[in-house]
């Protein structure tokens, strides 16, 4: 009991008007989230940095300054950015703010991954960074091709039509080429379709339909060439073409020793039953 009451009489609570002070939040800016605005870029690509700011405890409008550096050096100043403590008229000691910017130093020069730093500076005082990985990626061009029968049975008949389609995806190009689309049936390459391959990535698709005037294994290849005629993909799709006729076996010509000799057997027991048959009827007549 006694020891309740002096715990009683030691809480800050009984003491009134003693006011205890509480720590005001120290006023700060930092990056609240920083990242390329793509997840890879071609060569050369533009590159967008997307930045988020946060601020607590602010009194006054504070501004900083956001560079960007490479691993070692200073590459440039992207903004200098205001925490606004007073928006129209309306305190706001804490709030976030999003922005984007586009640096003029080149970030996508080569092939690779390198990574970036955001200094925040205030006063010259850096006061938070933030770190950005850009993926510069060669430049892909794939083709994929389906088919699908007149029927739509998957079983393709002698003359059948069939339809082609052939997918061509690109990511990461750096410049915008034409490439020519070659089909080949089994008679020879001829020129389907021109694609045109656009900076950055994209995709096409190219339909066509053949027919095969006689059954068997036929192919159907598809080939993406670039403006040089290097060959960029190549896709074969494999057909069997009409069903197998399959003649049956003519019947075997049976000789009569064959016969006798496969059968001797039955044979046996049969003649076995004649002679028994025929000494059962004459021994009846004699009886007679």
């Amino acid at each position: 009991m006694v020891t309740a009451i002096m715990a009683l009489l030691l809480s800050p609570m009984v003491f009134t008007g003693i006011i205890v002070p509480v720590e005001a939040v120290a006023a700060r800016v930092y990056f609240s989230a920083a990242s390329p605005d793509k997840s890879g870029y071609a060569v050369d690509e533009a590159v967008g940095i997307n930045v988020k700011f946060k601020w607590e405890g602010l009194t006054a409008n504070v501004t900083v300054n956001v560079q960007l550096w490479n691993s070692t050096d200073f590459l440039e100043s992207l903004v200098n950015f205001t925490a606004p403590y007073n928006v129209s008229s309306v305190l706001t000691p804490a709030g976030t703010q999003s922005g984007s910017y586009t640096p003029t130093a080149e970030l996508t020069e080569e092939v690779g991954t390198k990574t970036y730093s955001l200094k925040m500076l205030s006063g010259g005082i850096v006061t938070d960074t933030a770190d950005i990985t850009i993926i510069v990626a060669e430049g892909q061009v794939t083709m994929s091709v389906t088919w699908q029968d007149q029927n739509n049975d998957r079983a393709v008949d002698v003359s059948e039509l069939i339809t082609f389609t052939a997918y061509v995806n690109w990511a990461f190009v750096e410049t915008t080429e034409a490439h020519s689309l070659y089909v080949n049936y089994g008679d020879g390459e001829k020129l389907l379709s021109t694609v045109s391959i656009t900076a950055g990535s994209g995709s096409e698709t190219v339909t066509d339909s053949n027919g095969y005037n006689a059954a068997g294994a036929k192919t159907a290849t598809f080939t993406l060439k670039d403006a040089t005629g290097t060959t960029v993909a190549t896709r074969t799709v494999n057909l069997n073409v009409g069903a197998a006729t399959v003649t049956p076996p003519a019947p075997a010509q049976t000789s009569i020793v064959d016969l006798v000799t496969t059968n001797w057997q039955i044979i046996a027991i049969a003649a076995a039953a004649v002679v028994i048959g025929y000494l059962y009827l004459g021994k009846k007549k004699k009886g007679k």
